[in-house]
């Protein structure tokens, strides 16, 4: 059995409007750590005794090093990767066949479990689980902001691959195997979680709600208008800011989650363009009276799923720029008497959000 200690979790709500990634960053590194289990570790799931233990091992080092949490996650999601958690040898690399070993690999002459090559340290080093791990993450705190980033985008800064996306489908068994190994129920519960909300999407806490039951879907100035542009009709209005990357994104009223949903015509899964189009990730809300509120261009999936009861200011998603964007911004819309049923928010019912909110109580823009 895995044993581990939980001293303390996240504690406290946020009362800010809206958490910036420095509050994020300072409640993460508030969150005291559980103790790591020795080795070996019983397999779990699809991951044997040797992968689990390896994984405790990489937890362990970055524990010793006080790499904040989100760390382990980032590294456990490369080794995946680069080796499956276990510990190769190479073919190529006849001296890697004498030493302890899970596998065998072809990779030109990488190693071990992050498949490091030569300029990372000898072959019995980058064989050894312990100097791997420190070496990725001595890497690792030298990239600027990795904790701001994609975890695909903050490992590809270490490991420089051919494949810089490959690494962020390994985030949610990253996330659970780093829980697993820490004897916690959720990585969140000590700022592990995305670096959006470390410590979990309902630790950013409540905000003011206005007189007419309205909020400011996040706190930013208005940019590009309501109406015509460019030849083209836009159905609502920008919202930006600096460094709004990640900002939390709240229901702007009571409602239901109606569409959840990655534009067919786009990826969702990295940063957007504007050569690309539609809204990327994005969240329709429909509330009483046939209003419909729309939120696009969410940095990853939203943290809300259809037919879901939301109250005003429910964190929905965080602020990215998938889809067909320039950069991070909110695109938020409001459409009247859109008839029942998802897909009915169009432009023929879409409005003015910047007179609405307003006349709600709740007007858009950095004041209060």
């Amino acid at each position: 059995m895995v044993l581990a200690v939980v001293v303390l979790l996240c504690g406290g709500m946020v009362g800010l409007p809206l958490m910036m990634f420095g509050l994020a960053r300072a409640e993460a590194e508030a969150c005291e750590l559980p103790s790591v289990p020795g080795s070996p570790v019983p397999g779990v799931g699809s991951w044997g005794s040797a992968e689990t233990t390896n994984a405790a091992a990489i937890v362990a080092v970055g524990r010793q090093r006080h790499v904040p949490p989100r760390g382990y996650v980032v590294a456990l999601a490369t080794a995946m990767q680069e080796s499956t958690l276990r510990n190769l040898a190479n073919a190529n690399v006849p001296e890697s066949l004498t030493l302890p070993h899970e596998g065998v690999g072809r990779d030109h002459d990488s190693v071990g479990l992050f498949q490091q090559r030569p300029g990372w340290g000898s072959v019995r080093e980058r064989m050894t689980p312990s100097y791997a791990a420190g070496k990725f993450y001595e890497a690792l705190l030298r990239v600027d902001g990795w904790q701001r980033m994609r975890l695909t985008d903050a490992a590809q800064a270490v490991q420089r691959s051919g494949l810089p996306e490959a690494y962020q489908k390994w985030e949610d068994d990253a996330e659970r195997l780093a829980a697993l190994v820490l004897g916690l129920p959720n990585i969140d519960d000590i700022g592990g979680g995305a670096p959006t909300a470390p410590c979990g999407a309902d630790d950013l806490g409540p905000v003011p709600v206005g007189p007419g039951g309205w909020v400011q879907p996040i706190r930013a100035p208005v940019g590009s208008a309501f109406g015509p542009r460019g030849g083209s009709f836009h159905a609502g209005v920008d919202m930006s800011k600096a460094d709004v990357r990640g900002d939390a994104i709240r229901a702007a009223a009571v409602g239901v989650v109606e569409q959840v949903k990655c534009d067919w015509y786009t990826t969702c899964d990295h940063d957007g363009n504007t050569s690309q189009r539609g809204c990327g990730w994005y969240v329709d809300i429909r509330h009483p009276g046939n209003i419909v509120t729309r939120y696009c261009h969410l940095i990853q999936r939203p943290e809300v799923s259809i037919g879901q009861q939301v109250a005003a200011g429910t964190v929905i998603g965080f602020v990215g720029t998938s889809g067909g964007s320039s950069g991070p911004h909110l695109h938020f819309e409001v459409h009247r008497d859109v008839p029942a049923g998802p897909f009915h928010a169009n432009r023929d019912n879409a409005v003015d959000p910047v007179p609405f909110m307003r006349a709600q109580g709740a007007p858009l823009g950095p004041g209060t």
